[in-house]
């Protein structure tokens, strides 16, 4: 029996199309995906049936807000029953961030959400909006139960959506997971590699989510020259709840500097949130590492361990829709909610 699958269009350069004001949504897209896709021939796999809907207003994925991700991942909850995945068209510069928080606020589990998007737009030359669709949708059929999950399907990269980054504004594989193994590849066929099963059930118990502030989360990346005056000015935000370092290497950081290191703790002080990440690609917080290190974890701060900037904001913006008081979140942070970080044995 072939699979029910829901296709969501929420923007993104994949859907568009060239106007006198250069690019614009195309109108037409839902209409035209079945053709767009092409005959059942296609799929390698027996043909899904599609649905197609149309978030309405799209969203420029630059424009997207924690808002929109409660109301994307209730969409898929509110049909979650009547289909067998979900594939999600998405601008390529948030899609990361998407991903990442639709593995979180969506709490249900057990079907695919396949997000995708495309460098160029369908009907330019050599545009991959085509291969990720057609790419998209066969996974989202054909996915193994044992990696079912929320998934970035782009280029030949099949990847664990709260583990990619965007490595390039101009390559057709433009994400990747370096901080853990790929779910797959897509060449002329489609190789599942089963390093990294599906994430346990949600930890957590399943709450209500409200829309939080977006200034609730900071992300502030580390720079030669930061002052501790940067860390106050940030933190006087009455609605700051969380504030994410991202620190050097294996979570390094002028913290040797004594007015540095206080303003880190007035703000653990208030009730904020401190967690620390690590800036490279390739990167893993360590706070028994280096000194440098050590004083984060000595004025309070959380280790985020190898987990993305992008699954760390979203991370974070969940839990406090979710409306867990800081103490909790804090606690919550060592906890890998789905599969967004290695926890040391």
């Amino acid at each position: 029996m072939s699979k029910r699958l829901l296709i969501l269009y929420t923007g993104g350069t994949i859907g568009m199309q060239h106007t006198e004001k250069g690019l614009a949504p195309a109108p037409d897209l839902a209409a035209n995906i079945s053709a767009l896709i092409g005959s059942g021939r296609t799929l390698a796999s027996d043909p899904p049936q599609l649905s197609v809907q149309t978030v309405d207003p799209l969203i420029d994925s630059s424009d997207m807000r924690p808002g929109n991700w409660i109301e994307l991942a209730g969409r898929i909850e509110s049909v979650y029953d009547q289909y067998d995945g979900f594939v999600v068209l998405h601008g390529t510069d948030t899609l990361a961030y998407t991903s990442s928080a639709l593995s979180f606020f969506i709490q249900k589990r057990g079907k695919p959400v396949i997000v995708t998007g495309a460098q160029l737009p369908f009907g330019y030359p050599r545009s991959d909006a085509r291969s990720n669709l057609i790419s998209a949708v066969e996974v989202a059929a054909t996915l193994p139960e044992h990696l079912t999950q929320v998934c970035v399907v782009f280029g030949s990269r099949i990847l664990r959506g709260n583990r990619a980054t965007k490595i390039s504004a101009r390559a057709y594989d433009a994400f990747a997971s370096p901080r853990v193994g790929e779910l797959g590849r897509i060449g002329i066929d489609i190789e599942f590699q089963g390093q990294q099963g599906a994430p346990l059930p949600l930890p957590v118990n399943a709450r209500a989510l409200s829309i939080p502030a977006d200034d609730a989360v900071v992300l502030l990346r580390l720079y030669p020259g930061i002052s501790a005056n940067i860390l106050r000015l940030i933190c006087q935000d009455t609605n700051l709840q969380a504030l994410i370092i991202e620190a050097y290497g294996s979570g390094n950081g002028p913290v040797s500097d004594p007015a540095f290191t206080a303003a880190i703790r007035e703000a653990i002080a208030k009730g904020i949130v401190v967690l620390v990440v690590s800036q490279p690609l390739d990167g893993v917080v360590h706070f028994d590492r280096y000194a440098a290190a050590h004083e984060f974890a000595g004025a309070g701060a959380v280790s985020g361990l190898d987990i993305t900037p992008e699954a760390a904001v979203t991370k974070l913006y969940y839990l406090i829709a979710a409306g867990y008081d800081s103490r909790e979140i804090k606690d919550i942070l060592s906890v890998s909610l789905a599969g967004e970080m290695h926890l040391p044995s």
